[in-house]
């Protein structure tokens, strides 16, 4: 059998302490928008940013860094997780590793169709997103579910 490249089992647990604060910090954030925020300094010249025409270097002023940071948090998190092998990792377990994934690629593209047919304006930003992490969301969830099904019908033969 030719190996998955996947990271060591204890990164699952690394991923899982990282995603769970992020998780309620980022639903935090999209319940309550104007109250959780965290300045951090931000590199910019002439106060304009990058992005704006200016240079970036050699100048500060603040900017709120809470999205940014909950999303990095997530994404790692996130990643750690899905990207960790199981303690056991045999063919049956690639098996329903590529289950979940496809599984995870069909419900965020019937997600995705839905938010662009029924969301509008500000909305459609949020739920796009949100979209950025709900494969990797879906994937964990499907794949654990799996795990937990196949284990529990092992149990009972």
């Amino acid at each position: 059998m030719k190996h998955l490249p996947l990271l060591p089992n204890r990164f699952k647990i690394v991923g899982w302490v990282l995603l769970l604060p992020f998780t309620v910090l980022g639903l935090l954030r999209l319940i309550d928008y104007e109250k959780i925020e965290l300045s951090w300094l931000e590199f910019s010249r002439n106060g304009a940013t990058f992005l704006e025409g200016g240079g970036w270097l050699f100048n500060l002023r603040y900017n709120n860094f809470t999205d940014e940071l909950v999303s990095l948090g997530l994404l790692l998190g996130l990643s750690l997780v899905a990207f960790a092998r199981t303690r056991t990792e045999d063919e049956w377990t690639v098996h329903l590793r590529l289950s979940a994934w496809l599984w995870s690629i069909i419900a965020n593209t019937v997600l995705v169709a839905l938010a662009i047919a029924l969301i509008y304006n500000e909305q459609f930003v949020t739920a796009m997103t949100v979209n950025l992490f709900s494969v990797l969301f879906f994937f964990i969830i499907r794949f654990e579910y799996l795990l937990w099904r196949d284990r529990r019908n092992l149990r009972q033969a």
